[in-house]
């Protein structure tokens, strides 16, 4: 942990002040990475993501009851979750999905084809718990 102004400090998250700030964090990140993982996010924003995706070590977990285009599995492994997986949000059921690297996890609050929230965490810890998740995820989903 680094010491700043004679104090250890360490940033654990973000929460983004508009979902297009948190979509362009994603898209930045995506861009300098070589692997990612993605679980569960509204298929409106995967399409978006896709040109980003091509050649990279990508597995993505397709929400319930989704397929995958061919032209997505061509992208890397991909597999559809039996599991219902969501949040409370403000009183209200939503989905809950991520796209995680090795040092940051980007949580994806959404309804629908509507993305309600986008936070991050990025404490290292966490953050190798949230992707031995992912990994659990994609031996329990469906494998095209």
């Amino acid at each position: 942990m680094p010491i700043v102004d004679g104090k250890y400090e360490a940033k654990i998250s973000t929460t983004f002040s508009t979902i297009e700030e948190g979509v362009e964090e994603i898209k930045k990140k995506l861009q300098k990475s070589r692997r990612m993982r993605i679980s569960n996010i509204p298929m409106s924003l995967l399409e978006e993501l896709k040109p980003i995706l091509k050649d990279k070590d990508v597995k993505i977990i397709l929400p319930m009851g989704e397929k995958p285009s061919e032209e997505l599995r061509k992208l890397g492994e991909v597999a559809t979750t039996k599991a219902k997986i969501y949040v409370d949000y403000r009183g209200r059921e939503a989905n809950s999905g991520s796209v995680g690297f090795s040092d940051r996890v980007f949580n994806i609050i959404w309804l629908g084809d509507k993305i309600l929230d986008i936070s991050t965490m990025e404490y290292s810890k966490c953050v190798k718990c949230l992707m031995n998740t992912f990994e659990m995820s994609w031996r329990y989903s469906q494998k095209w």
